[in-house]
């Protein structure tokens, strides 16, 4: 028999029992903030999100069913391998979300359903310091208590970052996740420094090395060597081999770059150039000589900075005629020069040419604002700012394509901060232990759809 004091389901009774939880979640609760998700895009088949914004954090509080932080069956393993899942079951006043979080998502465009949370919504947990993403939301429990219900239970799981851009807007959740969830790091060039270089000038070096023939069937670069002179300094010379001749496999010679041109050869007798390695066969090459003053070898003072690509070298002419020096810059991975190798070391001089190196990067403008879209002006890559460090350049980016190059020009939508890509590196966002793209790429070698069904078609 029910209680005869009350009459099951009158707005008092009701009332009294949401005054109660909403007490008892004040007290034993925990804070956290609501996060909406505003949906951009979506698929066009199964209309799966795409692209996703999250704009706004709410705080509320909420009692947090699993008190000890996370569920015990978090690591499992599945078809997909081993997939690490921290879950996290929360509950949170009905009332206190229908009359705050709905009114102020009401206000958010592209909130599909703002009555209720939301599957895909996030709940940021100071307490854990995670990022959760709701799975499913329960509103039936308690079961109608009064012939009403009074909370939602939120089922969430830890949040894995793909394209989704995360800006708040409060200064402590932005802080958090600024250094989070980037898909890729960018080491950004400034203002750079230009490089220096000197050489000399000697009689009798090999001033040209022309390919008489590529060869056949190069694997690798050949090790070149010069035979040396009756009297003098021997000769260095490096060979470059490109991609494959049209009619045969491998690679053949392309280009041969002088490192030393060397000394006291003899015009009328050239020095003899014999092939090691390289795994190929049938290049050869001829060998000129300066008759008189050529530069000898060019050496780095100092390497410069901000280089995206290699810098061109140029020589002042010899003074009472002759032929110009030409030689190429080569970078190593931190935007300066490595090397320069001649490509003709001239001849006529009669004192040291001076040797001039373009200068570095002058794109260099302005500071990327956190959230902002980023566009490469070469690659046409797009991407969101999750961090910007001013001082060592590196901006950190997660978004719709991380597909850069070096020498993109990566220009803020918001800020119009414009800077050169020196270098970068990718990140999986991925769990360490999550293996179902290998395992998604292995089936696709096995079964292949794009063709024809293999099991039939309709």
């Amino acid at each position: 028999m029910l209680n005869p004091f009350f009459i099951q389901g009158t707005l008092g009774e009701q009332n009294l029992i949401q005054d109660l939880i909403n007490e008892q979640l004040k007290m034993y609760g925990i804070e956290v903030y609501y996060m909406p998700r505003k949906i951009i895009s979506k698929g066009k088949i199964i209309k799966d999100v795409i692209f996703s914004k999250f704009k706004s954090a709410f705080p509320i509080e909420a009692y947090l069913v699993n008190y000890d932080g996370f569920d015990n069956n978090s690591i499992m393993m599945s078809k997909f391998g081993l997939k690490i899942n921290d879950e996290m079951t929360l509950i949170i006043s009905k009332e206190r979300f229908d009359t705050y979080i709905i009114e102020l998502t009401k206000l958010i465009d592209g909130i599909e359903n703002s009555t209720r949370p939301n599957e895909g919504d996030l709940i940021y947990v100071p307490l854990s310091d995670s990022l959760m993403e709701i799975k499913f939301v329960e509103n039936r429990k308690p079961f109608y208590q009064l012939q009403k219900n009074y909370v939602y239970e939120l089922r969430c799981e830890l949040y894995e970052f793909e394209d989704d851009e995360i800006s708040t807007g409060l200064q402590e959740l932005d802080a958090k996740l600024s250094d989070v969830g980037y898909g890729a790091v960018l080491t950004l060039s400034g203002f750079g420094i230009t490089a220096t270089a000197y050489t000399g000038i000697v009689s009798g070096g090999i001033q040209n090395v022309n390919i008489i023939s590529g060869g056949y069937r190069y694997s690798t670069s050949p090790t070149l060597v010069v035979s040396s002179p009756l009297s003098g300094i021997k000769a260095r010379v490096v060979g470059i081999v490109s991609s494959a001749r049209r009619l045969t496999s491998g690679k053949s010679l392309d280009k041969v770059y002088i490192e030393n041109s060397g000394s006291g050869y003899i015009y009328q007798k050239s020095p003899l150039v014999t092939f090691f390695g390289g795994g190929g066969y049938g290049a050869s090459v001829k060998v000129g000589i300066a008759t008189s003053g050529s530069i000898e070898i060019v050496t780095l003072s100092y390497p410069g900075t901000g280089y995206t690509k290699p810098p061109i070298v140029t020589f002042s002419s010899p003074v009472s005629g002759g032929t110009t020096a030409i030689a190429e810059a080569f970078l190593n991975s931190s935007g300066g020069i490595s090397t320069i190798r001649i490509v003709n070391s001239g001849v006529g001089y009669t004192q040291p040419p001076i040797v001039t190196i373009s200068a570095g990067s002058t794109v260099a403008s302005g500071n990327y604002i956190f959230g902002e879209q980023v566009i490469a002006t070469i690659s046409g890559s797009i991407a969101i700012v999750k961090d910007w460090d001013a001082v060592t350049k590196q901006l950190k980016v997660s978004g719709m394509g991380t597909d850069f190059v070096v020498g993109d020009v990566v220009v803020g939508a918001a800020s119009s901060a414009r800077y050169t890509i020196a270098e970068y590196q990718t990140y999986d966002l991925q769990q360490e232990y999550d293996d179902s793209d290998n395992i998604e790429e292995e089936a696709d070698d096995i079964i292949d759809f794009t063709e024809l069904n293999p099991f039939g078609e309709v």
